[in-house]
C-alpha cells in the first residue's frame, strides 16, 4: 500500500494555488527567448533555483521523470532522448527508450544513465531524486529539476528545457498554448458566482483516505476548472481526511484519477457506511479522470482542467 501511495503522490508533482495569467505571460521566459544555435553556450533556471549551464545545447538527454520526458518532447526534444524510466509512457516514442529504473531514487541505475553518456539528466528535483543528483554531480553530469508547483511554474520549465535544448521557439509555442487553453476554460466558467460553483472531493487514496490540500496539483485543477475543492481550508498537499468529515461536507461531485482500480467505483462508493447520504453518491456523479492528465505536471495539465471542466459543466463544453 506505501508503495503505490508514493507513486500516486510522486506522479502528482506538487501544484497549487490561484493563478493571475494575464502575469504570467510575462514571466515564462528564460534567456529572453533566444533559440541558441549549436555550439553555443546556453543556461537556464531549473525548479530548485539552480541555474544549469552547458558548454553547448544538450543533445543526449536522459530522463527520470515521466513529467520531464514528456516536457522534453512537447517543447522539441524528443529527437534528443535517449533515455527514460519504465513510468515515462507518453508520447509513445518514450516507450521504447532504453530504461534507466523506476520513479523512486533506489530504482535508478546511475551507471545505466552514465552509459547512455548523456550530457544533461532531467530529474524530479532534490525531494525525489536527490540521491541522484549528488552521484551524477560527483561525475561532473549536468541535472536539471523539473519539479513545478504551479501552472506557471510548468511554463518557465517547458521554456527553461527549450533553451538548454536550443529549441526555445518550439517550447514557448507549446508553454503559451497550455496557458491559453487554461485560461479559456476559466473564463468560460467565470460567469458562474462562486457561491454556485459545484463542491468537490478528490480522492487520492481510499485507505487511508487522502485527499488534495490547497498546495496540491488536483486543487490547481479543481478551481480553474469552477469547482470548490471542499478540503481547500487544509495545509500541505496530500492530508488524510476522515470519512465522517466527507460526510457532512456533503460535495456534489467525488473525483479522483483512473488508476484506483476497484478502490473507486460508484458502486464502491456507494456501499461505504454513510457515503450513501452524500450528493455526489445520490446524483451518481463519481467522475475518474485519466491519470497523465490529472496527475502529471505537463502541457498536457491543460486537457485535464478541460476534461473536469467539462464534467462540472456540460452545458458550457459541449
Amino acid at each position: 500500500m506505501k508503495k503505490d501511495i508514493i507513486r500516486r503522490l510522486a506522479a502528482s508533482m506538487v501544484l497549487a494555488g490561484a493563478f493571475a495569467l494575464a502575469a504570467t505571460a510575462q514571466t515564462t521566459g528564460t534567456a529572453a527567448g533566444k533559440v541558441a544555435a549549436a555550439g553555443t553556450r546556453v543556461s537556464a533556471m531549473d525548479s530548485s533555483g539552480r541555474v544549469v549551464t552547458l558548454a553547448s545545447p544538450a543533445r543526449r538527454i536522459v530522463s527520470i521523470s515521466p513529467a520531464a520526458t514528456e516536457v522534453a518532447f512537447a517543447v522539441g526534444a524528443g529527437a534528443y532522448v535517449v533515455g527514460d524510466t519504465t513510468y515515462c509512457d507518453y508520447p509513445a516514442a518514450a516507450v521504447a527508450l532504453p530504461k534507466v529504473g523506476g520513479f523512486s531514487a533506489s530504482t535508478i541505475s546511475v551507471e545505466r544513465i552514465v552509459a547512455l553518456k548523456p550530457d544533461l539528466v532531467l530529474t524530479a528535483g532534490p525531494s525525489m531524486h536527490g540521491a541522484v543528483e549528488t552521484a551524477l554531480a560527483k561525475l561532473g553530469i549536468a541535472v536539471f529539476a523539473y519539479d513545478p508547483v504551479d501552472f506557471a511554474g510548468i511554463a518557465k520549465g517547458m521554456n527553461a528545457m527549450g533553451d538548454l535544448a536550443a529549441t526555445g521557439d518550439t517550447a514557448r509555442a507549446a508553454s503559451g498554448a497550455m496557458l491559453a487553453a487554461i485560461e479559456k476554460v476559466r473564463s468560460a466558467v467565470s460567469s458562474v458566482p462562486k457561491d454556485r460553483r459545484p463542491t468537490v472531493f478528490w480522492e487520492v487514496y481510499d485507505d487511508p483516505l487522502m485527499t488534495c490540500g490547497a498546495a496540491s496539483f488536483p486543487h490547481a485543477i479543481i478551481e480553474a476548472s469552477g469547482g470548490r475543492d471542499i478540503f481547500t481550508d487544509l495545509p500541505g498537499a496530500w492530508p488524510r481526511v476522515s470519512a465522517e468529515e466527507v460526510i457532512r461536507r456533503a460535495p456534489d461531485y467525488i473525483m479522483g484519477a483512473d488508476d484506483h482500480g476497484d478502490k473507486l467505483t460508484a458502486a464502491g462508493v456507494a456501499a461505504r457506511p454513510g457515503w450513501s447520504t452524500i450528493p455526489a453518491v445520490k446524483s451518481g456523479r463519481i467522475v475518474l479522470l485519466p491519470a497523465n492528465i490529472v496527475s502529471r505536471a505537463g502541457p498536457r495539465v491543460a486537457e485535464g482542467v478541460q476534461a473536469l471542466a467539462r464534467a462540472l459543466y456540460p452545458e458550457l463544453f459541449r
